[in-house]
């Protein structure tokens, strides 16, 4: 798991908490991070299962998986992700580009607290964060 620390973020900002980011997609994980991190959250990025399971070792507040990542099933990797004692307290936001209410149910089944179709706004998956982050 890659701990992401960029330049341009003002170093008087406070962490909120951490938050760990897994696309398939680097372009978009790269955007997102850095969007996160000007509203003062740390940010870690997955690119395997394996890095996943880590979620153990670091305070985060909020998980955002693409859909698509990794190997495994996306959605059988949430479901050993919400297994562990760590990882049952973490909210996760599923990030998709297809809409199906087939793959909501799946994801919802699984343990995911939210999903979000792309295209979306900078602004609202920001809030979906926040919402998430502070437990609403």
């Amino acid at each position: 798991m890659q701990k992401l620390f960029k330049e341009d973020i003002p170093d008087n900002i406070p962490v909120k908490g951490n938050i760990i980011l897994s696309f398939k997609n680097d372009e978009t994980c790269s955007d997102l991070s850095r969007y996160l991190q000007r509203d003062g959250y740390g940010v870690y990025v997955c690119k395997t299962f394996e890095e996943f399971m880590e979620i153990e070792h670091v305070d985060v507040k909020c998980i955002v998986v693409d859909v698509t990542i990794g190997h495994s099933s996306t959605f059988h990797a949430i479901e050993i992700i919400k297994q562990t004692p760590v990882g049952m307290k973490i909210p996760i936001l599923v990030v998709a580009d297809v809409s199906s209410t087939a793959n909501v149910v799946r994801a919802l089944n699984a343990g995911a607290s939210d999903y979000i179709l792309q295209p979306y706004s900078n602004k609202e998956f920001l809030h979906r964060v926040i919402a998430l982050v502070s437990g609403h």
